[in-house]
């Protein structure tokens, strides 16, 4: 039984790895599917040739307006995000302010704005895979 036929899904993040996976599920089972990517045209146009969905380009600044134009959308994923490696100290204050963007800002914002289009029934997912990493950087803040 394909309980995701049908259903309007737009998947935030690569066109690779978890974001490729989510998409190929999805698609198989008969959702309408687009996707985001913001890295190889390539990538994201053989993905979508693959499965049947659309790939669109964007950054996570256009997260929000892309949201509007979709419309009743019934399943947000948001799987968007990235590290930062090295020493606390040394990062550069403009990629911290990114990944806050990207990794904190953007799903929030993105689930509020999900929600009020959303139909009843509606789930938002949000995946952070890189949490793991963020933790031992705050660990080691804490232990120096």
């Amino acid at each position: 039984m394909a309980i995701y036929r049908g259903k309007s899904v737009l998947v935030f993040g690569r066109s690779r790895r978890i974001g490729a996976a989510i998409v190929r599920l999805l698609a198989a089972e008969r959702a309408a599917v687009t996707f985001t990517y913001a890295g190889s045209h390539q990538a994201a146009e053989e993905l979508a040739s693959e499965t049947g969905s659309t790939a669109v380009v964007t950054d996570s600044a256009e997260v929000i307006a892309r949201i509007r134009q979709s419309g009743a959308l019934d399943i947000p994923v948001v799987n968007a995000g990235f590290a930062l490696f090295g020493d606390a100290l040394d990062l550069d204050p403009d990629d911290v302010d990114r990944l806050f963007r990207v990794n904190i800002h953007a799903p929030y914002h993105a689930s509020v704005e999900a929600a009020r289009h959303m139909p009843q029934g509606g789930r938002i997912i949000i995946i952070g895979s890189v949490n793991e990493t963020g933790c031992r950087l705050l660990a080691w803040l804490r232990m120096r």
